[in-house]
């Protein structure tokens, strides 16, 4: 039987490729390579998340934020490291990142979320420090 162990990245289309690079590198993600625009006018960026990677596509025909009923992605849940969920909501506030929904609790921490220019639900979570 075939046994996924992880998520290696997930792939958004966006309507801004400059907006979008700019506030996943505010959330502290690293750009990893960017190309184009290609023939077809399709420009590509490669942005890591600790081991993964969101790989990222736009083009003049991607569609606008909220121009179509919400399919397939919900949110993007990306593990934050922090003291606290107030120094995330502070370190979100200096990025100019409005918080959308939370603190919530989670049974092994706490969550936030936060929205990117195309919309799309980005979950911030800091789990609870590990005990000894």
């Amino acid at each position: 039987m075939l046994r996924s162990t992880a998520i290696d990245h997930v792939g958004l289309v966006v309507k801004d490729m400059d907006q979008t690079l700019q506030f996943y590198q505010r959330l502290g993600l690293t750009l990893l390579r960017s190309s184009g625009p290609n023939a077809e006018e399709v420009r590509t960026a490669v942005i890591r998340v600790g081991s993964q990677e969101l790989n990222v596509f736009s083009s003049p025909a991607s569609p606008a934020a909220g121009s179509a009923p919400r399919l397939g992605i919900d949110h993007v849940c990306l593990a934050v490291e922090a003291a606290s969920i107030e120094d995330v909501i502070a370190d979100l506030r200096q990025a100019g990142i409005a918080v959308d929904r939370g603190p919530i609790k989670r049974r092994d921490g706490m969550a936030l979320f936060v929205h990117d220019h195309d919309g799309v639900r980005v979950e911030l979570q800091l789990k609870n420090a590990p005990t000894s």
